[in-house]
């Protein structure tokens, strides 16, 4: 029977995917139209059924056309404590759908109609959320368009050998597209981050993709390991997901495999947020399935090309579990400026980390500075004898973990170090913070995570 499922909703999905290829023509007056249209179904949808959005907008539901910025703002911790509340079908509820994933295998759908994930919980809530089979198909449709603008396309009869890295459970995204999505397209093999070096590079050796879909600090990894002569693969096409992929990662890519890797962002909530395509010019933000709003830390619209405190997501099909201005604290700046390839959508063209990931530094005058998360990592990535890092950090103090170059000198490369948070500090007119460096040959990475290499994190977390 999930098999079935799965065929079923792949099909519908290549249909689906159809209609999408045809936005990406559309003009931005096409697109507005279009998003009016879709927002204001699913806040009248939202009002009318889900408990918790009725309280919320009161006795006066929203009237068309619709205003998004007078809607209220949503988040993660609202959602999961009413969750019985804002999921419109009265048969759900957490504590059942929580036992779901603790018995899912593979794409097993609650109640035969809903596929449920997890988030991992990095930000200090775990989160979950409820796809319906008519919006998981549409999640498909434009996994299959978003293939397509890496030009990641089925061949007959000798399949494109495809490898996806991520999750080891159903129960995250990153693993649960890959599972769902296998009914014989693609001859796909998917390996789990968590797993040893050594066997992903056995395997990839065996396996010999055509295209490879992983973390950007795996990638970088790998590149490693085909510089020294351990790897030997040749992919046409790799595609980045899931972490920050920075300019060092892209260097390093494309001068072991001679192509630009073609990034992609997305979340438990909207797995397609947006992505590359070959101009590389930023993500294209799938406008005709999700608003993207970037707010300053007081919930202002911050202007194009300004990076924000925050950002309110709306997804514009998931009727089950409707998610309407939700905050993401992930920080971007984006454009609506055309990109070369013609689309019409607003690209993201910078990621910046989380907010509560920012690093905190004091100043002479007894004040504070708050530099980005990612300042700091992408600086230190620059130097040539650092393969991998983690950063830790609390005000006034940053723990480095550090995987050295083969050969590096130690201590020349912890004094570089040192010197590089101290110019960082002295660029936002902060004082330097007391930094100690660890080093180590593996940075673990943990199934609680999907295996995501944690860049940034607090000091006391562990």
């Amino acid at each position: 029977m999930v098999r079935l499922k799965q065929f079923q909703d792949v099909l519908a999905a290549l249909l689906m995917a159809r209609q999408l290829r045809r936005h990406d023509r559309w003009t931005r007056d096409q697109l507005r139209q279009h998003q009016q249209l879709m927002l204001g179904r699913i806040v009248r949808h939202a009002a009318s059924q889900s408990r918790f959005y009725r309280e919320l907008y009161g006795r006066q539901p929203p009237i068309d056309p619709v205003q998004l910025q007078e809607l209220p703002i949503t988040n993660k911790r609202m959602v999961m404590d009413r969750f019985d509340d804002v999921v419109t079908d009265r048969r759900l509820s957490l504590s059942a759908l929580q036992q779901h994933l603790n018995s899912l295998q593979e794409d097993e759908c609650y109640l035969g109609e809903y596929r449920v994930l997890a988030t991992t919980g990095t930000s200090g809530l775990r989160g979950l959320f409820v796809y319906d089979r008519v919006a998981w198909r549409i999640v498909l449709a434009n996994t299959i368009r978003w293939n397509e603008f890496a030009d990641i396309r089925p061949r007959w009869p000798k399949r494109v050998r495809v490898c996806t890295i991520g999750a080891d459970n159903p129960m995250h995204v990153t693993r649960r597209i890959p599972e769902s999505g296998n009914v014989g397209v693609f001859k796909l093999r998917h390996l789990t981050a968590t797993q040893p070096l050594a066997d992903l590079v056995g395997t990839l050796n065996a396996f010999a993709p055509e295209v490879l879909h992983t973390y950007p600090s795996i990638a970088a990894l790998l590149a490693e390991e085909q510089l020294a002569g351990r790897l030997e693969i040749h992919p046409r096409v790799i595609t980045t997901h899931s972490e920050t992929l920075t300019e060092e990662m892209i260097k390093r890519i494309e001068t072991v495999w001679g192509t630009a890797p073609f990034n992609h962002y997305g979340l438990t909530e909207e797995p397609h947020v947006g992505c590359d395509c070959a101009a590389h010019e930023g993500l294209h933000i799938f406008e005709d399935l999700c608003l993207v709003e970037v707010l300053d830390s007081h919930d202002r619209p911050v202007e194009p090309g300004g990076l924000g405190a925050k950002y309110l997501l709306t997804n514009l099909y998931n009727r089950v579990q409707p998610l309407i201005r939700y905050e993401v604290t992930d920080l971007i700046s984006t454009t609506d400026s055309p990109c070369s390839c013609g689309r019409p959508f607003a690209r993201i063209t910078r990621i910046a980390g989380r907010s509560e990931q920012a690093l905190i530094l004091s100043t002479s005058c007894g004040g504070e500075v708050v530099i980005p998360p990612l300042a700091l990592p992408m600086r230190l990535e620059a130097l040539p004898d650092i393969v991998e890092l983690e950063l830790r950090h609390a005000p006034g103090a940053v723990a480095l973990l550090i995987v050295p170059r083969a050969g590096a000198d130690r201590e020349v490369l912890r004094a570089k170090v040192q010197a590089e948070i101290a110019s960082l500090a002295q660029s936002f007119g902060a004082e330097a913070p007391c930094v100690s460096v660890e080093y180590c040959d593996q940075i673990e990475r943990h199934d609680a995570h999907m295996g995501k290499l944690q860049l940034v994190r607090r000091l006391e977390e562990r």
